[in-house]
């Protein structure tokens, strides 16, 4: 395992390199069509073991190889066609969390997009109209998550879709509600630290949700939840062990400047092992902290 880590936290210290050459602040979690920077920390509770509480420093980035204006939409008449949308190619992101002692890198994701589609729309007055879509094909991720006890964990997602709506009290109000929905399906692989539950793999359907309150002076709050559901094809009696992770934010965002975005947050994220036979492995971690960006 050590060897493993090592070779992640290589990769991964490269990439943070890449980020930080061409850097851009993401003033919004859920835009695909960002390239960020961001640092937080964070004190972590309900871990699976004593060794991993406590103060947490962690990094997130985001940056697209490539990015620009899609293939404008077709139409037959002489009205108005639709948003044209941006084209992403080759986004990476990372995630990484650092603890005390000789855990160290106790906490890291890495993730590649081929390709991803997102057009935005204008919010219109008193009716609940749609701000954001997005599409995304061919998103490999991987990483290890010691706070949960998951050796490993890899996931190939086919295609992922994404719909936002957005609401305005009127022309001039400086409030904005949006909700979002978004599925996705895949196939992953999970390896826990438990032998009970070693090289589980199965298809899976990701499904998530978003709800926001934002005020242009005040800044915004948020809920968020991601779930990916592993499932069998077979008969669940005889399908063997399934995997479920999820994750959980709340959390308040507010924009100082162009360089200064500061976002305090809760999350709890857990991963579940299910089988006909065995008991059940159920582990969780929770996050309490602040994250600052800075574009630049």
């Amino acid at each position: 395992m050590s060897v493993y880590k090592k070779y992640w936290f290589i990769v991964l210290v490269l990439l943070a390199g890449v980020l930080f050459a061409t850097p851009s602040l993401a003033t919004d979690p859920w835009d695909v069509n960002e390239n960020f920077l961001s640092f937080a920390v964070a004190d972590a509770h309900w871990t699976i073991d004593e060794v991993f509480p406590g103060t947490k420093l962690i990094f997130d980035g985001q940056y697209s190889i490539r990015r620009g204006p899609g293939e404008p939409p077709e139409g037959d008449c002489e009205c108005e066609l639709a948003a044209t949308p941006d084209q992403m190619v080759g986004t990476i992101a990372a995630h990484l969390q650092w603890g005390e002692g000789e855990s160290a890198l106790e906490y890291a994701r890495l993730s590649f997009t081929a390709l991803a589609f997102q057009t935005e729309y204008d919010p219109v007055t008193r009716e609940l109209r749609r701000v954001r879509d997005t599409t995304e094909w061919g998103v490999v991720q991987g990483g290890f998550d010691d706070p949960l006890g998951i050796d490993s964990y890899a996931e190939v997602t086919v295609l992922r879709r994404g719909w936002t709506w957005g609401y305005k009290l009127s022309d001039d109000s400086p409030w904005l509600f949006t909700m979002a929905v978004n599925v996705s399906g895949g196939y992953a692989w999970a390896d826990s630290l438990d032998p009970r539950y070693k090289e589980i793999s199965n298809p899976i359907v990701g499904t998530w949700g978003n709800l926001t309150v934002e005020h242009e002076r005040w800044g915004k709050l948020y809920l968020t939840q991601r779930v990916i559901n592993g499932f069998t094809l077979s008969s669940p009696a005889a399908g063997g062990p399934v995997s479920r992770e999820a994750r959980a934010r709340f959390g308040y965002i507010k924009q100082f400047s162009r360089c200064l975005i500061v976002d305090v947050f809760a999350e709890k994220r857990s991963f579940n092992f299910s089988d006909p036979v065995l008991l059940d492995l159920y582990t969780k971690s929770k996050r309490v902290g602040i994250e600052v960006g800075c574009a630049f």
